[in-house]
């Protein structure tokens, strides 16, 4: 409860020093204000936390966002109608710019990035050493760096801001294009490289060897996005140097596939070896409404947890595509893990008389063909309802490293080296799968590994995204793949999607409000 109690202060705190309000006149004088506040090392230590705590806050995409990127995909969807839950008009390309949700998604990092900004500029404020305040700066510019990031791969060009705003009412910065973003964005992870100490001070924080690992991320996709094929050999570089010198591993030490698996998303297991970059979630009574500091991604990932008379329940935003039963090798140990199958057997508690069935869910069911969603089940399957779990949800964990420098090897020059394909195979051996050879895999193949892995962890729209280039017909061959593969009689869900419209999100209308400096894509123009 400490912990929580400290991040929502520092939360409130950056935002109270951000704001511009009427409040801001009405000063404590037993308190610091937001002209004084950055006076010593707490301060910046307590502004530093509540950058981190921009990422776990209920703007952020990481309490629920993510789901409504895995529902544009092919592997989930919205599940208990067509209308219901928070991203229900994702799965079939029905939003617009007033979509809250999309909102949020632009809104959450840039109030971040705020915090982060407070953090650079007026950290030097603070009466602390030049290493104390290199390791606070590199910090907030790694988070920055990495809210960046994900706004360019969401709406393309975006604004930058890199300073406080001395008025704010004013303040109408226009859109960068891309590639000004994604320099922003490398600069600030070569800042981290450099500044960050290799190990944490706290579980969660950033290591210099996190930068290392975001920067073969960020070039990898770079690489895609901007056409830029040398970057390729900078991600595998990168990635290398990492694999080969860094403090990862995978989760692969138990007796079998399964238990290594369930390994990644225990709360014990909480920034381990093989979670580089986790946006940390704290909530320790685990029942709904416990906290508001905890994530709902789980929840929304349904089916959750036992309820009455051993049947699943949960929010109903994230079912699985019927056709993904026939996709996934059942020789694949994450298959298992991953999904509900009908009628499969769910044991709490000991009892062995539940089973999988999804008619008998709350809120059940716009098809009736899907399965249910497994994946974080595990960790928390002797509770009845959790509306808050405090699982944190990865945003770089080491497998998926692994597949950059896969990948990565494999783009710089078109050929699979040794080192690429042991990484490949490092990941397969953990499922449960043979190794392949190197005149086996392809960029398709990489492209598999990825979904199964990451599979529900928000990453196989961002692929859809930046191989919308080099791989036009992969989007439209997986949406095919899962029309072709239902047998419900569903309308498509892809029917509505246009690549001119969706492959970027809109700017949401609130940003354009408040923003004359930045003007509507022409695919939305008019909406």
């Amino acid at each position: 409860m400490k912990k929580i109690l400290i991040y929502t202060l520092a939360f409130w705190l950056a935002w109270g020093l951000s704001a511009c309000t009427e409040m801001l006149d009405q000063v404590d004088p037993t308190g610091p204000t937001g002209e004084d506040f950055f006076a010593t090392e707490n301060d910046l230590q307590l502004a530093v936390v509540s950058a981190y705590s921009g990422l776990s806050s209920s703007n952020s995409i990481y309490s629920l966002g993510i789901v409504g990127f895995e529902q544009f995909s092919d592997n989930v969807y919205n599940g208990s109608s067509t209308t219901d839950g928070a991203h229900a008009t994702w799965t079939t390309f029905n939003y617009d710019p007033e979509n809250t949700n999309l909102q949020l998604a632009y809104t959450g990092f840039y109030q971040m990035i705020n915090q982060c900004n407070q953090v650079v500029v007026r950290g030097p404020e603070a009466d602390v050493s030049a290493d104390v305040l290199n390791q606070a700066v590199a910090e907030v510019r790694f988070l920055r760096g990495f809210g960046y990031f994900m706004l360019t791969l969401i709406f393309g060009d975006v604004p930058i801001v890199t300073e406080l705003p001395s008025d704010p009412a004013g303040f109408a910065p226009a859109a960068s294009p891309a590639a000004e973003v994604y320099a922003q964005v490398i600069e600030g992870l070569q800042f981290a490289e450099a500044n960050l100490s290799p190990t944490a001070a706290q579980g969660g924080r950033v290591t210099s060897w996190a930068a290392k690992a975001m920067m073969a991320y960020v070039y990898l996709f770079g690489a895609d996005e901007l056409n830029r094929p040398e970057w390729y050999g900078l991600a595998e570089s990168k990635a290398a140097e990492v694999i080969n010198g860094g403090p990862y591993g995978l989760f692969d030490e138990l007796a079998t596939p399964a238990e290594n698996l369930r390994s990644i998303h225990l709360n014990f297991n909480k920034n381990g070896k093989e979670h580089i970059f986790s946006v940390n979630h704290f909530n320790g009574g685990g029942n709904w409404s416990d906290g508001d500091v905890g994530t709902t991604v789980p929840m929304a990932m349904n089916p959750r947890q036992m309820r009455n008379n051993n049947n699943m329940w949960g929010f109903g935003w994230a079912y699985i595509y019927e056709a993904i039963r026939t996709q996934w090798d059942d020789n694949d140990a994450r298959k298992d893990y991953t999904i509900w199958l009908p009628d499969e057997p769910i044991i709490v508690n000991g009892d062995t008389t539940g089973f999988y069935n999804q008619n008998a869910q709350n809120r059940c069911c716009a098809r009736p063909n899907g399965m249910g969603y497994q994946k974080y089940w595990y960790q928390e399957n002797t509770k009845n309802v959790n509306g808050v779990s405090g699982l944190n949800i990865p945003v770089l964990r080491y497998a998926e490293l692994l597949l950059i420098h896969a990948e990565a090897d494999l783009l710089a020059d078109g050929s699979l080296s040794a080192d690429g394909l042991a990484s490949l195979n490092a990941v397969r051996a953990r499922a449960g799968l043979p190794a392949l050879e190197a005149s086996q895999v392809t960029i398709e193949t990489l492209l598999d590994e990825r979904r199964w892995e990451l599979f529900g962890e928000g990453k196989r729209w961002f692929d859809f995204v930046r191989k919308r280039n080099s791989l036009p017909n992969l989007i439209t061959g997986a949406f095919a793949a899962i029309v072709a593969g239902d047998t419900d009689g569903d309308d498509n869900d892809f029917a509505a999607f246009n690549p001119e419209r969706h492959f970027k999100l809109p700017y949401p209308q609130t940003a354009l409000d408040r923003n004359a400096s930045l003007v509507q894509k022409t695919a939305w123009a008019g909406n």
